[in-house]
């Protein structure tokens, strides 16, 4: 996650003394409740929950268009953000929502009467405005899930660099080996089932030209390996598999065939078993 969206969302001062996280948490807990119950706008009445009829109206004459749709976003906001801020869960977030909303009551709806019938509004948009520049402080959930986040990222760093670490060696390990694992299993004289395994823990691409006897032209297997995946094909006698460059491919995809004796893998008729021939090489 971003540094500067997982400030937004968990951050805050959080280097107070307790004092001051204790003033934090009041202030919060108790400017959370107030949003959530003395506006009156959300809770039942005549047996209907969400906006009342009077806040509908009175958002409607504020000059927004679609009134309902605003009235009841602005008391999710106040009740769901109270909550939160009582909470302490995504606080910045639910402050400055309600930044907004008692921004909208103060300025529009009263006029900017901060004397008189704006008042109420205009001190809890510098409370949420407080929230919003402070953050929750140490006791608040978002405290918490901010050093669980800080933690997560930090292992998940240290996993990633161990991988790539690991991944260098046994990529340097396997300059003088066959980096993946092959495996065949005989099923008659004239097949055999062949494996193979990519052994490097990150995924790796390998390219393998088929060559098969009694069979026009070439058949080419491009196949990203994950790790340890195996994949299993069946082979006829005499069939030939080079593990192809990029330009031994674009020769192969010219119609010519690659120029090399010695291919990846050969399977070879032997009595009445399939065999074999591994040349150890990338």
């Amino acid at each position: 996650m971003n540094n500067k969206i997982k400030a937004f969302l968990f951050g805050g001062n959080q280097q107070n003394s307790i004092s001051q996280n204790i003033g934090f948490l009041l202030l919060r807990f108790f400017v959370g409740l107030a949003l959530c119950t003395v506006f009156e706008k959300f809770f039942p009445k005549n047996g209907i929950w969400g906006p009342q009829e009077w806040f509908i109206q009175d958002t409607a004459n504020m000059g927004f268009p679609f009134p309902t749709f605003f009235a009841w976003v602005a008391v999710l906001s106040e009740f769901f953000g109270g909550i939160l801020l009582m909470l302490g869960l995504l606080t910045r977030p639910a402050a400055l929502l309600n930044v907004f909303v008692t921004f909208t009551a103060t300025f529009i709806y009263h006029n900017g009467d901060i004397g008189n019938s704006g008042l109420t509004s205009f001190f809890f948009m510098i409370m949420c405005l407080c929230i919003l520049l402070f953050g929750p402080g140490k006791f608040s959930l978002d405290y918490f899930i901010n050093r669980k986040l800080v933690k997560k990222m930090a292992n998940i760093s240290a996993v990633l660099l161990l991988l790539l670490s690991f991944n260098y060696a046994t990529g340097q390990a396997n300059v003088y080996s066959m980096p993946y694992q092959t495996e065949a299993i005989a099923i008659d004289t004239s097949k055999v089932q062949f494996y193979l395994k990519n052994n490097s823990i990150l995924p790796k691409k390998v390219t393998l030209i088929i060559y098969q006897p009694q069979q026009e032209g070439n058949n080419t297997l491009v196949k990203w390996f994950l790790p340890f995946q195996k994949v299993k094909f069946e082979l006829p006698v005499k069939s030939k598999i080079y593990m192809a460059s990029d330009s031994q491919v674009d020769t192969v995809m010219q119609g010519k065939r690659i120029d090399s004796d010695k291919p990846f893998l050969s399977v070879e008729k032997k009595m009445s078993n399939a065999t074999l021939k591994l040349n150890n090489r990338e």
